[in-house]
């Protein structure tokens, strides 16, 4: 009978030591969950405030930023540095895309992206003209969240002719 008590005392601890044991564990992976969700967006923010540092610290490009896109006439040179402009934009997006579909982002922060690009930057000839090359380029649930959140009139396909690399560009 002892014998019995005594093993089901073992029993019961092992049992109890096991549920403590998970418990831990779980309570690791979450904080590891949330390290790995935190470094992420360190990593993607970082890249923009060095953008943005650099970019301020550079006069010639800021005037070339605060020019109007949309009613100015630019050179072939000029046409491009927007060009690349624009597509590192979209780039970011799109990592910030799939870092959000696989849960490894705040819910706020692919949409903070998307709100810089709608306040106006992207909706120039040479802007929608680097979407239109570049959406064929991409997974298609980026070009669909893309152009459903930045153009919901949708764009024409016309324009990627007019991308300053494109060979039929002026």
């Amino acid at each position: 009978m002892e014998q019995l008590n005594l093993e089901l005392i073992i029993n019961l601890v092992g049992a109890i030591a096991t549920l403590g044991t998970l418990a831990y564990l779980a309570i690791q992976i979450r904080l590891s969950n949330r390290l790995a969700v935190s470094a992420i967006e360190h990593q993607l923010n970082t890249r923009v405030y060095d953008r943005r540092f650099s970019i301020a610290r550079d006069d010639e490009f800021c005037e070339f930023l605060s020019r109007d896109w949309g009613n100015e006439s630019f050179s072939r040179v000029e046409k491009t540095k927007v060009a690349q402009y624009i597509t590192m934009l979209i780039v970011d997006v799109r990592e910030v895309f799939f870092q959000d579909k696989l849960g490894f982002v705040s819910q706020h922060l692919l949409p903070a992206r998307i709100e810089v690009l709608k306040k106006g930057i992207m909706e120039n000839e040479i802007s929608k003209s680097v979407w239109a090359a570049y959406r064929h380029l991409v997974d298609p649930d980026f070009a669909i969240y893309f152009e459903r959140e930045v153009y919901p009139g949708g764009i024409g396909q016309e324009l990627e002719a007019a991308h300053p690399l494109s060979k039929v560009a002026k």
